[in-house]
C-alpha cells in the first residue's frame, strides 16, 4: 500500500489561482467521501510560491492511510499576462493562427483524430463570423431604411458594421469565452514555434521541482498529473526532468504519469511541434515512468480514442503502458442525473476529469491521488471499483473477486 505520495499537477490554460484549486480539491475530497465511504481531508493554506503551491492532504479507510503533498506547478500569471492584451491584437493574432493552422495542414489533422475537438478548435471563429455577418446585416439595413446610396452607404454601412461587431465582441468575448479560446490557440501557435520562452524557462522550473522531490526520496510515489494543455507540458517536464537526472526513477519514489482529457496531439500534430513529440517519446521510452491516459467520449476538448505517442487513432484500450489507455464513460463517473444536467456543458465535462466522482467508477481523479493503491493497480482495467468495500476498507484478492462474482461471495461467505 501507499503509505506517502506527492502529487503535481499541472493544469491546462486556465488562470486559476492556489486558493481556488485548493477550494476545488477540498470539494472534490467532499464527494470522494461520500462516494467511497472513506476520511480525507486537506487542511491549513497553501504554501504559496511564483511556480508552485502545495498544502497537505490525508485520506484513511479502516485499514489503511495515505498522506499526499499536493502541488500544484503554477503558471497562471502567465495566462493572465495573455489576457491583459487589447482585442484588436488579440483578434488579429487569432487570426493569424487560424491562417497558420490552415497552411501546415493542422487543421485538417485535427480533423482526422478528433472531429470534434477541430470543432472546439472552430468555435470562436465561428463566433467572429457570426458577429461579423450580424454587423453587415445592421449596417446594410440602416443604409436602406436612410435611403443612402453610393459611397456614402458604404462608408455609413461600414461604421454601423464594426460598431455592432465592436459591440457584441466585447460584450460576448468573456462571456462564451471566446477571448479566452483565441488566447489559448494564440498560446498554442507561440510555443510550439518556440516563442514563449517565459514559458520554457517556466518548465525547466517545473523539471527541477520534480527532480528535487524524487532526490528526497521520502515518499513512495510520485504522480505528475496532466490535464488538458498541461498534459503536453508533463511530457516536456518529466522529458527535461530525466535529462537533468538520469537516475531520476532509482532514487526510491515510483514516477507516475497521469495525463487526462488530454490535448497532447494539439502540439504534436503540428509540424513544428518536435520538441512536444520527442519529450513524449523519451517518457515513453523510459519503462520505469508509469504513464496512464484516460479518454473520455463526452469530453469534447479532448483527443478521444488517439494515442498520443504514435499519433493514430485506436479502437479500444492499450495496456502496454506505453502509455496505458483507459477508456471511460462520464455517466458512470457522474451519476445518471448529473450528467444529463451537464451534458451539453462542455466545460464542466471537461473538468470532470480532475474532480471527484459521484459514483464509483474505474477512474476516480482522488482515489488514484488519495488512495493506497499503488498507481499500476488503480489505474489498471476495473480501477479500484472491486477493491474497496462500502465503508472504505481495502480488500484483499478474495474480497474483491467475490465483490465481482456473486458465485465467489456467496463461496467466501459459506466459509
Amino acid at each position: 500500500m501507499i503509505a506517502r505520495r506527492h502529487v503535481f499537477h499541472i493544469g491546462g490554460y486556465d488562470p486559476i489561482s492556489p486558493d481556488t484549486q485548493l477550494a476545488r480539491f477540498r470539494k472534490s475530497l467532499e464527494t470522494f467521501q461520500t462516494t467511497w465511504g472513506v476520511n480525507a481531508s486537506a487542511p491549513g493554506t497553501p504554501d504559496v510560491h511564483e511556480v508552485s503551491a502545495s498544502w497537505p492532504a490525508h485520506a484513511s479507510g479502516p485499514n489503511w492511510t495515505t498522506d499526499i503533498t499536493y502541488e500544484m506547478l503554477r503558471w497562471d500569471d502567465l495566462i493572465n499576462e495573455d489576457h491583459s492584451r487589447g482585442m484588436l491584437s488579440r483578434l488579429g493574432a487569432a487570426l493569424v493562427t487560424l491562417g497558420n493552422w490552415l497552411v501546415t495542414g493542422t487543421l485538417f489533422r485535427f480533423f482526422y483524430s478528433s472531429w470534434k475537438y477541430a470543432g472546439f478548435f472552430l468555435f470562436s471563429y465561428m463566433w467572429i463570423a457570426a458577429f461579423a455577418l450580424a454587423g453587415a446585416a445592421v449596417g446594410y439595413g440602416l443604409t436602406w431604411l436612410a435611403g443612402i446610396n453610393g459611397p456614402a452607404a458604404w462608408i455609413a454601412g461600414g461604421i454601423a458594421a464594426a460598431a455592432v461587431f465592436t459591440a457584441l465582441l466585447q460584450y460576448y468575448g468573456w462571456r462564451k469565452p471566446i477571448n479566452h479560446v483565441f488566447d489559448d490557440w494564440i498560446f498554442s501557435r507561440q510555443y510550439v514555434y518556440g516563442r514563449r520562452p517565459k514559458m520554457k524557462a517556466r518548465v525547466d522550473e517545473f523539471a527541477k521541482a520534480l527532480v528535487a522531490r524524487a532526490q528526497q526520496a521520502d515518499v513512495d510515489e510520485i504522480v505528475i498529473v496532466g490535464h488538458c494543455l498541461g498534459a503536453a507540458l508533463v511530457m516536456e517536464t518529466v522529458a527535461r526532468a530525466l535529462k537533468l537526472d538520469p537516475d531520476l526513477t532509482r532514487h526510491g519514489p515510483t514516477i507516475c504519469v497521469l495525463t487526462v482529457s488530454a490535448t497532447i496531439p494539439k502540439f504534436a500534430l503540428h509540424p513544428a511541434g518536435t520538441s512536444v513529440r520527442e519529450a513524449t517519446r523519451l517518457v515513453a521510452d523510459t519503462p520505469a515512468v508509469r504513464w496512464a491516459e484516460y479518454h473520455a467520449r463526452d469530453d469534447v476538448i479532448s483527443f478521444y480514442r488517439f494515442d498520443p505517442l504514435t499519433l493514430k487513432r485506436v479502437s479500444r484500450e492499450r495496456g502496454d503502458g506505453r502509455p496505458n489507455i483507459r477508456r471511460i464513460q462520464m455517466h458512470d463517473m457522474m451519476g445518471k442525473a448529473q450528467f444529463k444536467r451537464y451534458r451539453f456543458n462542455f466545460m464542466r465535462i471537461h473538468y470532470q476529469m480532475v474532480m471527484g466522482n459521484q459514483q464509483r467508477a474505474s477512474y476516480d481523479y482522488c482515489m488514484v491521488l488519495c488512495g493506497p493503491l499503488p498507481f499500476d493497480r488503480i489505474t489498471a482495467a476495473g480501477g479500484g471499483v472491486t477493491r474497496f468495500g462500502a465503508d472504505g476498507a481495502l480488500l484483499d484478492a478474495a474480497q474483491a473477486k467475490a465483490v465481482s462474482d456473486p458465485q465467489a461471495a456467496a463461496s467466501v461467505s459459506a466459509a
